[in-house]
């Protein structure tokens, strides 16, 4: 769906020379637009592309993204467009190796550490949310209440993404390398990291190797039968023309033409994207979203 004040708004938030003494306004546009527009029962998203764009737009935004988060998680009319914002942002830099660091030199204080708490509640990216943290620490050197409230949440992560926050606070592309609370958090990580390492690991709750066998077979029937239902259920199957692919070291796929069928070998390479969820997911979800509801309730008062 489109419509006219969302595109103006998206067109100027998108803009080379954007006056961004009017950003306020923008973001002000935005969320009175999205106030009035009713939610996906499904997935709680907007259902205009505009504001999508808009939102993509602002996550790209050094200056705009801390202002419109910091606004918008903190507002309780707006939290549903600050989610959708932190969506955004957590697609950008889900596979990001070092702490996205963030100005909140626009940011006022208690909007910085409300913002800081709820983003660790609403599990966002590592990056974002240490990020955040760190920023908040550097920003605001002075502050006794950011100082308890980058504590709180950096032994959170510790607790919570202990693999992801060595990786990224020990990362050389961090731009927290000389922030004391930056290093002293990864040498207690570290610490924590070594002591895990150390405990004694059980063979009884290891996979046998014909355990393993089986794990595997499963899964790749599983994943056989969601293509089959897939392509069963898909609009595309009587339009599109389906080609297999024959593997063995690597794939090939058949060409058709004039004088016979000619077999064709695709290069491929290799990706793959690791995850951490909060540790509580794993071992004790009820525990895991108190802790979370408890992060979203504080403020900085």
């Amino acid at each position: 769906m489109r419509d006219t004040e969302g595109l103006d708004i998206y067109l100027q938030l998108a803009a080379q020379d954007r006056d961004h003494d009017r950003d306020g306004q923008l973001l002000a546009r935005l969320s009175q637009l999205a106030r009035e527009m009713e939610p996906n029962s499904e997935s709680d998203q907007f259902g205009s592309i505009d504001i999508d764009n808009c939102l993509h737009a602002i996550a790209q935004s050094p200056l705009l993204f801390p202002t419109a988060l910091a606004r918008w998680l903190t507002t309780d009319s707006d939290v549903r467009l600050g989610k959708a914002l932190l969506h955004h942002a957590n697609i950008t830099h889900l596979d990001q190796h070092f702490p996205q660091p963030y100005d909140l030199t626009r940011v006022l204080e208690d909007e910085a550490i409300t913002t800081a708490r709820r983003a660790c509640a609403l599990a966002a990216a590592p990056s974002v949310s240490l990020g955040w943290t760190l920023s908040m620490a550097r920003d605001f050197p002075g502050s006794d209440e950011v100082r308890n409230c980058t504590t709180e949440l950096l032994d959170y992560h510790v607790e919570q993404l202990l693999v992801s926050t060595v990786e990224l606070l020990g990362s050389p592309d961090s731009s927290f390398l000389e922030l004391d609370v930056s290093t002293e958090t990864l040498r207690k990580a570290r610490e924590v990291q070594q002591v895990l390492d150390e405990l004694p690991r059980l063979r009884e709750l290891e996979m046998t190797a014909d355990m393993r066998l089986l794990y595997s077979s499963l899964k790749r029937s599983e994943h056989r039968e969601i293509h089959r239902r897939a392509e069963e259920s898909s609009a595309f199957r009587g339009l599109l023309h389906e080609v297999r692919l024959k593997y063995t070291s690597r794939p090939v796929i058949e060409v058709p033409h004039d004088s016979g069928t000619e077999e064709m070998t695709l290069a491929m390479s290799s990706h793959e994207l690791a995850i951490e969820p909060p540790l509580s997911e794993l071992t004790d979800p009820v525990l895991g979203l108190m802790r979370r509801n408890q992060l979203w309730r504080s403020t900085s008062s």
